[in-house]
């Protein structure tokens, strides 16, 4: 997935963007099947961060209408971020049982919240909606004329 030079902005979104969603659904498909270690989904919770930094990269492109599909990566990232937080707590705490079972709990809750949001996230036909989407390419800016020329033409008296 190269950015080719000869191409503008909008012609790689429609190019790289779709496959760049597939990529990231299958591995949010893997790390949501309750199998994976803390070490695992950490490594999504960033897959998750540079998915969204890169669409973000393109929201002038596309505009508001991106911002829904970012607000629902966006939560993904910060339940992964819970998850991540109770793990490393297990771990600096490792010799406290008692707080260990508590944090334990909690984690375990996070990571069914992960699994249930994910399940809404990946939803019957969402990676075909968000591969449209992004296939689209993102908006085109039309600048009326007959409004450009007529504010020009009062700037100048």
């Amino acid at each position: 997935m190269k950015w080719k030079t000869s191409e503008n902005a909008a012609g790689n979104a429609r190019r790289v963007l779709p496959k760049l969603a597939q990529n990231y659904f299958e591995a949010g498909r893997k790390a949501a099947d309750g199998k994976r270690s803390a070490k695992a989904l950490h490594r999504f919770r960033l897959a998750t961060k540079r998915f969204r930094y890169a669409l973000e990269l393109f929201g002038p492109l596309y505009g508001s209408s991106l911002d829904r599909r970012l607000k629902a990566v966006h939560e993904l990232q910060d339940v992964l971020g819970k998850i991540s937080d109770y793990q490393t707590i297990l771990e600096m705490l490792a010799g406290d049982q008692e707080i260990g079972a508590k944090v334990r709990r909690g984690l375990k809750r996070k990571s069914k919240d992960f699994s249930k949001r994910w399940k809404t996230f990946d939803s019957d036909g969402q990676l075909k909606q968000w591969k449209a989407y992004l296939g689209r390419g993102p908006r085109t800016v039309a600048v009326r004329t007959s409004k450009v020329r007529s504010s020009n033409s009062r700037m100048l008296k």
